[in-house]
């Protein structure tokens, strides 16, 4: 092997590439496309963790299309008691299970808020207990004492619905409606109060809908002259057994969670396909 003498060899400059035009903006568009594909992402990402946050939520069907939030105003006077706790309890479970965001009102001769609107259905769950017998005496169901049993007294139901009205206004729900829960056997000294507070509803826009606990049919025929014959929720609407069941959730399916999921995916092969480190010898 002959070797060169040193002075022999010389500097020399950087290799010329022809292509070097074309590489620099081919890498300009493919860092371009990376941005837009890591903001696409970003965007479908964050959608998808909004949709996915309300995916199974629904509105409970006794509610009128549209609601925010709704209010139970619960009637609690001395005539609410025995089996008509059974159909209390049922009317909660229904609730919690239709996962709608909901208010508590408690009304006898007086009525205070419990829950305010838009609280978790969740929070029903820790009134439910007081409406489920806790054993029977032959074919009678004995219930637990509640905190309430000394506030039960006469039925003003007027009271209830202005109670659940301004807890409405005071949380700022522009779209609220009021579930009221009684047997309707109003004093007779509550009726103008009544009529007074139907007037705001109605001015407010705020809808009522009533669940009869075995109202008696003048009681019916009364509130219907109210709030309407449509104003009444079947309580079947709440029953669950082995052989009935009807659906008490009214919601949609859930195509923008698939959709999103969908765009996701895509965008994800999308980057893996155009964005990949390039492997030297593989074929083209």
């Amino acid at each position: 092997m002959k070797l060169r003498p040193l002075g022999s060899l010389r500097k020399s400059g950087p290799v010329q590439l022809a292509e070097l035009p074309e590489l620099r903006s081919a890498a300009l568009r493919t860092s371009a496309l990376r941005v837009l594909l890591a903001l696409a992402l970003a965007g479908t990402l964050a959608a998808l963790i909004h949709v996915a946050g309300s995916a199974g939520s629904g509105r409970a069907a006794v509610f009128p299309q549209g609601t925010s939030t709704g209010v139970v105003a619960l009637d609690m006077s001395a005539s609410i008691s025995g089996p008509v706790y059974a159909r209390v309890a049922s009317t909660l479970r229904g609730i919690v299970d239709a996962n709608q965001s909901i208010g508590l009102v408690m009304f006898s001769d007086t009525a205070y808020s419990l829950l305010p609107p838009n609280s978790p259905p969740g929070a029903l769950l820790q009134f439910i207990p007081y409406f489920t017998p806790i054993r029977y005496y032959g074919a009678t169901p004995v219930f637990a004492q509640s905190p309430w049993d000394n506030f039960s007294g006469g039925t003003r139901v007027a009271a209830g619905l202005t109670e659940a009205r301004q807890a409405l206004e005071r949380a700022h729900v522009t779209h609220g409606a009021i579930l009221v829960v009684s047997d309707l056997d109003d004093a007779s000294a509550d009726q103008p109060a009544l009529a007074a507070e139907a007037v705001l509803l109605r001015r407010d826009h705020i809808a009522v809908r009533i669940v009869p606990l075995f109202a008696d049919p003048a009681n019916l025929r009364y509130f219907a002259a109210f709030f309407g014959n449509d104003a009444f929720v079947d309580p079947s609407v709440f029953t669950h057994t082995a052989k009935h069941r009807t659906q008490s959730i009214a919601a949609a399916q859930p195509w923008a969670l698939l959709a999103f999921g969908v765009l996701l995916v895509l965008l994800l092969a999308g980057n893996e396909r155009w964005n990949g480190r390039l492997a030297f010898g593989a074929p083209a």
